[in-house]
């Protein structure tokens, strides 16, 4: 009667006995994968259970945490509460790549597909089958990016990857903003750039656009010998360039009455600045310009061509090296004084229509001036008539003057405004032969 429920407690506590001993074996799909055993409530290690394969026995009142890592994969943690009845074998996968990253300047700042994640030192995970882009950035530095695939027909991701910025980076903000930008005479684009400095180098940017004076600057990054590049640049054009060309070619460029150039010149005008310019050459008007770089005055043009026009006072003119100079005429000892001075006058009158002073005791005469008036300038004529040689011989001194005053086509010039002319080097032709015949009829 009693045996009965005896063999029923027997029964079950053999049952019992059975479920607290279940054992199940966990495998990896990596040979070398380490398999620990963690703390319930965090993922601190309490033991090492083993390497690929391993056989664990589950614990009643455990969560039995199992973690399984291989350098290089992200580690996975397993759960096999003891209340599941699990299959003997078990299989854990590790697929993601993990690697760990880190940064040199420590405050470079990295980021995972566009998104900052951290600075410094960061552990990426990979996804089977993706692919995930990194970028270190940090102001003044070139940024340096990779990309890392986990693929089988990828190249395999590093454990650890270091990223060191090194060449530093110029942020060029250009204005105008339609500027052209070279680095190192290569074309790199219009408007604001990031210049790139390796390392031990310099690199020389130029900005230019038409009608405006070339920025350049050079940017090294040596630490030991030159001081670091700026973060930003400003390269404001603000001088402006005008090419100047001349017709005809060789004419004289002139700027503050200096000589600057022969038919063509390259005029840099400051900002807040006017330069004038002079264009001149014999037999043509002298051509004058002011070109201003201000505010409220037309800009300006990148190019100007000057053709200039053919001056009448050239071609009405000669080139002689009697004009301005006194030449002494000795008479010829046949004339009398009176004889002399009388052919002397006659040949003057001839030319010059007023005798403004004749006094024939001292031997003096002189004419009004005569003007004759061209487009571009005045030129005015008189002769001064004075006796001259030793007491020996009677001889006269003839100064033929020929004066030009330019015309700035603003400010009218009289005969009466002698600060304005200048001693000419040429002679009407009117005049050309007055002192040949002087000398041919006296001498």
């Amino acid at each position: 009667m009693y045996r009965r429920p005896l063999l029923f407690l027997l029964f079950f506590t053999f049952l019992t006995s059975i479920s607290y001993s279940q054992k199940i074996t966990i495998s990896a799909n990596h040979s070398d994968a380490k398999f620990y055993l963690l703390n319930d409530v965090d993922n601190t290690p309490l033991a090492e259970l083993g390497t690929g394969v391993v056989e664990y026995k589950l614990e009643k009142d455990s969560r039995n945490r199992i973690m399984v890592t291989k350098t290089g994969y992200e580690p996975v943690v397993k759960e096999y509460p003891k209340s599941i009845k699990w299959d003997k074998a078990q299989t854990v996968t590790l697929d993601n790549r993990l690697i760990e990253i880190t940064t040199e300047p420590y405050d470079a700042e990295i980021y995972v597909d566009g998104r900052m994640v951290g600075t410094k030192q960061i552990n990426l995970v990979v996804g089977k089958g993706r692919f995930l882009n990194v970028e270190v950035k940090k102001p003044g530095f070139a940024p340096e990016s990779k990309t890392y695939y986990n693929s089988p027909d990828r190249e395999t991701p590093p454990i650890k990857d270091y990223f060191e910025l090194k060449d530093r980076q110029v942020r060029l903000e250009v204005l105008p903003a339609d500027g052209n930008v070279a680095v190192n005479g290569v074309n790199v684009g219009k408007g604001n750039q990031d210049v790139r400095v390796p390392l031990g180098d310099c690199v020389t940017v130029n900005v230019n656009k038409e009608g405006f004076v070339e920025y350049t600057k050079v940017f090294c990054n040596k630490p030991d010998t030159d001081p670091e590049p700026p973060i930003r640049e400003s390269a404001r054009l603000e001088d402006r360039l005008v090419k100047i060309t001349s017709q005809p070619d060789d004419a004289v460029i002139e700027i503050g009455g200096k000589r600057v150039g022969v038919g063509s010149y390259d005029l840099k005008v400051p900002k807040n600045a006017c330069v004038e310019v002079r264009i001149s050459k014999d037999g043509y008007i002298r051509y004058v310009k002011n070109y201003c770089n201000q505010a409220n005055m037309q800009e300006p043009p990148a190019t100007d061509f000057i053709e200039m026009a053919v001056d009448e006072a050239y071609t009405s003119s000669v080139s002689s090296d009697l004009a301005n100079v006194r030449i002494t005429v000795p008479v010829d000892s046949a004339y009398s004084a009176e004889e002399a001075w009388r052919i002397l006058s006659s040949i003057v009158t001839r030319y010059f229509d007023i005798l403004e002073t004749v006094d024939f005791n001292t031997g003096y005469l002189t004419t009004s001036w005569q003007v004759e008036n061209f487009q571009s300038s005045v030129i005015r004529t008189r002769v001064i008539v004075s006796s001259g040689g030793n007491s020996d011989q009677l001889a006269y001194s003839v100064k033929l003057i020929s004066q030009e005053a330019y015309l700035d086509g603003q400010n009218p010039v009289t005969v009466k405004d002698d600060e304005k002319f200048e001693d000419w080097e040429r002679i009407l032709k009117r005049y050309e032969g007055l002192i040949q015949e002087i000398q041919a009829r006296i001498q």
